[in-house]
């Protein structure tokens, strides 16, 4: 639990900005009573991978874990190990999913949180639903201790037509332009189209990356997001993120490694290690990697 002594040391007390016109959109939209916009209760795809990464990096039960959009508190458990910190736009999630004491209202793009303050930062299905992910990222390094580890998973390669909601709405309901998009949907989920169009493209980023000496840079592509009703999933993201890749400032002091990829299904993860004044060298990240792998090597 969250003590008060340590919420001051913690966090800075500043108002969330909402001054952009798209900001005071979002903030409605997500203060809206309808849950599904806040995210799912249960997240046990991830529970057991974060609560190993907790358990390897050694964080005692003073150390401060902050989540990113914690939605319907799916991590509030860890409330009851940890100092954790549940940061959300939505004042009805968090009044009606995380105790007070643990509950911060925020813009995660400028988080009213302490430099330096976060043993460990996780982020679930949240980073796709921000206007700037680059910021968040920005803010992550700003808050985690020397050391820190951020452990992010959002949903990568959101669809641009999920704002529309094509996938579930009827011909009779579409104009003639998005009738076609809506026809066309098959086959950009076909694996043949994505063969010959989208695999070869990750696939030449995933030599670059294992190739590549220095930092990785982290690539998404802007969405229109639906922010007046939600009628699909990720209607409303911001951006389409490509895994294992940084925004436009590639001199962003942030690394990008696969470190999480050893505990992921389909190594759709990322680990994201701040070192005290450099980026993180890609041995360190290698050995990461090589301590959960002699983890699980372990006999039960």
């Amino acid at each position: 639990m969250l003590q008060p002594e340590v919420a001051r040391d913690v966090m800075r007390t500043t108002e969330v900005d909402i001054s952009r016109n798209i900001a005071e959109k979002a903030k409605h939209f997500y203060n809206e009573g309808d849950e599904n916009r806040w995210g799912r209760e249960s997240l046990p795809e991830f529970k057991e991978q974060i609560d190993e990464w907790l358990q390897l990096l050694s964080v005692q039960r003073s150390g401060v874990v902050a989540e990113l959009g914690c939605g319907r508190g799916a991590f509030r458990y860890l409330a009851g190990r940890y100092c954790y910190i549940g940061l959300d736009i939505s004042f009805g999630a968090l009044s009606r999913y995380v105790a007070p004491s643990n509950a911060i209202q925020a813009d995660i793009e400028s988080l009213p949180v302490a430099s330096r303050s976060v043993d460990f930062v996780l982020s679930v299905s949240t980073l796709e639903h921000v206007p700037h992910p680059e910021r968040v990222l920005v803010e992550i390094h700003r808050i985690l201790k020397p050391g820190g580890v951020a452990f992010l998973a959002p949903a990568w390669f959101c669809r641009p037509w999920a704002a529309k909601g094509l996938p579930v709405k009827s011909y009779g309901e579409l104009s003639l332009a998005d009738k076609v998009w809506k026809l066309l949907i098959p086959l950009r989920n076909n694996l043949l189209w994505r063969s010959a169009f989208v695999i070869p493209r990750r696939l030449f980023r995933e030599i670059q990356f294992r190739w590549s000496s220095g930092p990785w840079r982290f690539r998404y592509t802007r969405l229109s997001p639906n922010l007046t009703e939600y009628i699909y999933t990720d209607c409303d993201a911001f951006s389409s993120l490509a895994l294992r890749a940084s925004s436009a400032r590639p001199a962003s002091p942030l690394v990008l490694v696969p470190a999480a990829e050893v505990l992921a299904q389909g190594g759709d993860l990322l680990g994201l290690r701040v070192e005290p004044g450099a980026r993180l060298a890609r041995q360190q990240a290698l050995l990461l990697e090589g301590q959960l792998a002699q983890q699980h090597a372990r006999p039960q």
